[in-house]
Parts: structure tokens; C-alpha cells; sequence
């Protein structure tokens, strides 16, 4: 009864969002600060996996057990293969399919409503940085985490479908964490 009790009071939900937009219409003000999202062509949204070491992460993080649990979730990567996510999951199957596909978050968000708190992490890749038939993404954290392929601790993978192999949109992935 009591781990019940517990899921009540801390509930997690997590999921992304893709928006595709047409290259190059996003728009910024003198502060580099972004004003408008872009000419927006599709969006999609779905579930994702907190694998296993990512659930440690968040544990490692919320301790402070060492200065490379310090940094939190910080670099995103996209991968060109279609294998269900598993809890065992310690990096994408086929991160950037054989070409560099990851990226700084570009910025990270903080909602707060009654009871409710809301991350978002958005990355976002240019038409020319993705130019993949992107079928999986994930989130990577640690000070291990870097522009090197399979760096840091996947937090979260899943599986998206966008054939962007012809450089068509300019995509910014969002990670959405809800906690309460």
C-alpha cells in the first residue's frame, strides 16, 4: 500500500514532440532569443522510455553523488534504427546512422502550475544537421555527455518516423517531464 500511496503523490509522465518546420524560417530577436518557431509543416508527439541507467541518473542527480551527475540532461540524438525502446537500453541501436546527429540542448524550461511541474528540453536541429531517416531519439546527461556519438547516460530513447534524408525540415525535438 504504502509504494501506491507514493506513485500518487509523485507521479511522472514523459513524452516528446517533434515539429518540423520549413528550413530556415525560425526567427530570433537582437538577444538571440526565439521569437517564432517557424513556418510549421507537421508535428508529432508520442511516449517514449526512462531506461534503467537513466532512472539511476535521475536518482544520482537528485543525491548529488558526484560532480558528473552535475550537469543533467544536456545533449540529444537522433539514430536510424526502428528497435523498441527496452529498459536495458544504454544508448540509441544506431545513433546518427553512421553520421554525427547530436546536439547541445538548445534550451530547457521550467512550467509551474498547482501541483505540477513541467521540464521541457528543446533541441534544435537545422535541415542540414538531419539529414537522416530518423527513426529513434534520445536524451543524454552527465559531464561524460558530449558531441561524440554514445557519450553520457541515455536517459530516455524512443522511436520517431521522419524521412528527412532530403534536408526538408529544420526539426526541434522537445522533452516533456511532468512531475506531480
Amino acid at each position: 500500500m504504502k509504494r501506491f500511496t507514493e506513485k500518487i503523490q509523485l507521479p511522472l509522465s514523459y513524452n516528446w514532440r517533434a515539429t518540423l518546420t520549413e528550413p530556415g524560417t525560425r526567427k530570433y530577436d537582437k538577444k538571440g532569443n526565439l521569437i517564432d518557431t517557424g513556418k510549421v509543416q507537421k508535428v508529432i508527439e508520442g511516449d517514449n522510455l526512462i531506461v534503467t541507467v537513466g532512472q539511476a541518473f535521475m536518482g544520482n542527480m537528485l543525491i548529488d553523488l558526484n560532480a558528473q551527475h552535475d550537469t543533467g540532461i544536456t545533449w540529444c540524438a537522433l539514430g536510424a534504427d526502428n528497435t523498441a525502446p527496452a529498459l536495458t537500453d544504454t544508448q540509441l541501436v544506431d545513433e546518427g546512422g553512421g553520421v554525427a546527429m547530436r546536439k547541445a540542448v538548445t534550451s530547457k524550461t521550467q512550467a509551474v502550475a498547482p501541483n505540477t511541474n513541467q521540464f521541457t528540453w528543446s533541441t534544435f536541429f537545422t535541415a542540414a544537421e538531419s539529414t537522416l531517416a530518423i527513426e529513434e531519439a534520445g536524451m543524454f546527461g552527465s559531464s561524460t555527455a558530449g558531441a561524440a556519438e554514445n557519450s553520457g547516460i541515455l536517459f530516455s530513447r524512443w522511436l520517431v518516423s521522419i524521412n528527412n534524408a532530403g534536408a526538408t525540415s529544420d526539426i526541434t525535438i522537445d522533452y516533456i517531464l511532468t512531475i506531480g
